[in-house]
């Protein structure tokens, strides 16, 4: 009796709410832009953003869902330009079915084994998605649980005719989908996860591109540290005409392997550990056209800042002639501690960095930050 009670009064309170969003849409005609942001709501909030969602669905520009979506609702919107979803906890069968036509820029968190493509299919009898206006896509992988060889999978065809800018963060795609989202005039490509991804995705035509950026983690895939090197010189060596190419790497797994590098195109490199400044002066000619460096110098590398001083002071004697480097800005970041944050090494090091403007002729910025 409880349960049939329990089910009953959920059922009428869930009719209450159902009439409470009818007259609210009733009233309120000219909605076009819904956001839901939520950690763990109750099953009657995400059924009740459903509602207004398919209330609102051929005036719907926007729509911003930031919560676990359990509820199965369709979700045609037309007129949809703006689509960010977070669909980490959805199975297929509760995929919101979506119109693509109009969708300008999409967002979407994922787990990719539930995420599936087929929810912007509105007709079940095509094997292809066109998305005839996309020009921004972001895909992240919610749960990072993603390594080789897990992807989304796919039997659908998908194309981006006026896709510009793409965003994928530990998301991997087969080869085919690969070939259609790179395909089309890309212009701005921002990877996070494998370097073994980034290769599979950099082996596809960059030349419309403008920016690259790619970014490393590292310790998560034992086989990439030993690859490090090949790997990313083939990636490197392709991006010829791609005015800003940036590299980040937030893991000192390959700071042996970074004197061995041969990145004749790469503009901008960020690492999240401190280079001792001698590797970092032997590297630095393999990277001939850098021209932005920013490397961590938080307050745990005192022994290096105290080397570093010391090449720094006297750095003449150990290179007679300037280098031929084309880096224009140093940003050294204290981002695990304060810069130089040790009273022995602070100072002294701050006045040293400044004989770097006679080595790298072309330095003209140098900026200390945290």
């Amino acid at each position: 009796m409880d349960a049939v009670s329990d089910n009953q009064a959920e059922g009428e309170c869930y009719a209450v709410i159902k009439a409470a969003i009818d007259a609210f849409i009733n009233k309120y005609l000219n909605i076009s832009s819904i956001s839901a942001v939520m950690i763990n709501p109750h099953e009657f909030m995400q059924k009740m953003v459903a509602e207004l969602a398919v209330g609102y669905d051929k005036q719907l520009t926007k729509y911003v869902c930031e919560m676990p979506a359990t509820v199965p609702y369709s979700l045609l919107a037309p007129n949809l330009v703006d689509l960010d979803l977070r669909l980490y906890t959805c199975s297929n069968q509760n995929l919101p079915a979506i119109c693509p036509r109009s969708l300008l820029k999409i967002k979407l968190i994922v787990d990719t084994h539930l995420f599936s493509w087929k929810m912007f299919r509105i007709d079940k009898k095509f094997k292809t998605i066109v998305f005839e206006n996309l020009q921004d896509l972001s895909i992240i992988d919610a749960v990072q649980n993603g390594v080789e060889g897990d992807m989304i999978a796919n039997n659908l065809n998908l194309e981006f005719p006026k896709l510009e800018k793409l965003y994928l963060a530990n998301i991997y795609l087969t080869g085919k989908d690969m070939q259609a989202i790179m395909g089309h005039g890309l212009k701005q490509f921002h990877h996070e996860g494998s370097i073994i991804a980034a290769s599979k995705m950099c082996k596809q035509p960059l030349g419309t591109l403008d920016e690259l950026y790619l970014l490393w983690e590292g310790g998560l895939y034992p086989y990439e540290a030993d690859n490090f090197v090949p790997l990313t010189n083939e990636i490197f060596n392709k991006t010829d005409g791609i005015g800003y190419v940036h590299c980040e790497i937030r893991s000192a797994n390959f700071a042996e392997s970074m004197v061995s590098i041969d990145w004749p195109y790469l503009t901008h490199l960020s690492l999240e550990y401190m280079m001792p400044f001698k590797a970092l002066f032997d590297m630095v000619p393999n990277v001939p056209n850098l021209v932005y460096l920013d490397m961590n110098v938080g307050g745990h590398y005192r022994n290096e800042l105290v080397n570093a001083t010391e090449l720094l002071t006297n750095i003449k004697e150990h290179y007679p002639e300037p280098s031929s480097s084309k880096i224009e800005t140093l940003c050294l970041a204290g981002k695990h501690g304060p810069s130089c944050s040790h009273p022995c090494c602070r100072q002294p090091f701050r006045e040293a960095i400044e004989n770097l403007k006679w080595y790298w002729p072309q330095l003209k910025n140098i900026y200390f930050e945290g």
